[in-house]
């Protein structure tokens, strides 16, 4: 079987692939958690878990999060699923579910759909008004509503391939270098050992991307959110 610099972020099954599914309930009882947060005892854990819950809501603080009542709940849960499961994919023998684009596809199209299909429900002449920028002429109204629209459609696709494309690559990377690792240890000693070292210091530098990755789902996801009428 000939092996080329994806093979790693195609599908595999293995003793580990359950624990994909763990990250996933992880992301549902964190909501749960959110949402008992203060009626818990005191304890270190929860007091993380409280810190986590205030840094995140002040960087991606909005409007919205307040007029949309438990939306910051969805937001924070969606977040700890993707962050899960960007760092779970890292793992050896563990399939990376965040770099298909099946997954982040369809999880970016209900997150676009349920937010068009609420705002359509709540006001369809407040989400037509969205798609005119405020001040424009009249006579450029419909070109500038018709590149909108387009704008507004491939939102889910373009949410999608952010994380899929920085995630596949993190891996390709993380393999290439583990290769080159691998063939050195049976060459040069010394090679090895930087390379293992280079190795440990990018998968340090690929949890940071992962954190960041899942952050910027979070906040383009409330972005969106923010343009509820």
């Amino acid at each position: 079987m000939v092996y080329d610099l994806f093979t790693s972020a195609d599908f595999c099954y293995s003793n580990f692939t359950f624990i994909n599914i763990i990250v996933w309930f992880l992301g549902i009882f964190w909501l749960y958690w959110s949402i008992n947060l203060f009626f818990f005892s005191s304890s270190r854990l929860n007091t993380i878990i409280s810190y986590l819950l205030t840094w995140h809501y002040e960087n991606i603080k909005s409007d919205c999060l307040q007029t949309i009542k438990g939306s910051y709940i969805l937001i924070s849960g969606l977040f700890v699923i993707i962050l899960g499961s960007n760092i779970w994919g890292l793992f050896p023998y563990v399939f990376g579910v965040t770099t298909q684009m099946v997954l982040t596809f369809t999880l970016s199209l209900i997150i676009w759909l349920a937010i068009v299909v609420s705002s359509i429900e709540y006001s369809f002449m407040g989400f037509l008004c969205h798609l005119t920028p405020q001040g424009a002429p009249g006579y450029l109204a419909p070109i500038l509503n018709l590149i909108e629209l387009v704008s507004n459609f491939i939102r889910p696709f373009t949410l999608a391939l952010r994380l899929s494309i920085n995630m596949t690559t993190g891996h390709v990377l993380i393999s290439l270098m583990a290769t080159s690792g691998v063939i050195s240890l049976f060459t040069f000693k010394f090679f090895w050992v930087l390379m293992t070292l280079l190795i440990t210091g990018y998968i340090l530098f690929e949890m940071g991307i992962c954190f960041i990755q899942g952050f910027v789902f979070s906040l383009l996801s409330t972005n969106y959110l923010g343009e509820h009428t």
